[in-house]
């Protein structure tokens, strides 16, 4: 009675085994690219940041151009003792 299994049942039950294999490795291989691409813009945009903020030291250096200056604080108030 339970004999019935057919004998090439086993290899239908090693490819599908096989295949979902080979889709787990697809899927972790695509997100490893992904990962890698995003690294990679991230460490570009982090280099971009540190050269805006060296030339920003830079300027304050040498201090600000005719056109950068700022208007002059206001005088502090004294603080009467009433």
């Amino acid at each position: 009675m339970f004999d019935s299994v057919p004998s090439d049942a086993v290899g239908y039950v090693a490819s599908a085994y096989l295949f979902f294999l080979l889709m787990v490795l697809v899927y972790i291989a695509i997100l490893g690219a992904k990962f890698q691409r995003i690294n990679r813009e991230l460490g570009e945009l982090i280099d971009e940041i540190e050269a805006d903020r060296e030339d920003e030291a830079a300027a304050s250096v040498t201090g600000p151009g005719e056109d950068e200056r700022k208007p002059a604080d206001p005088p502090l108030r004294e603080e009467s003792s009433v």
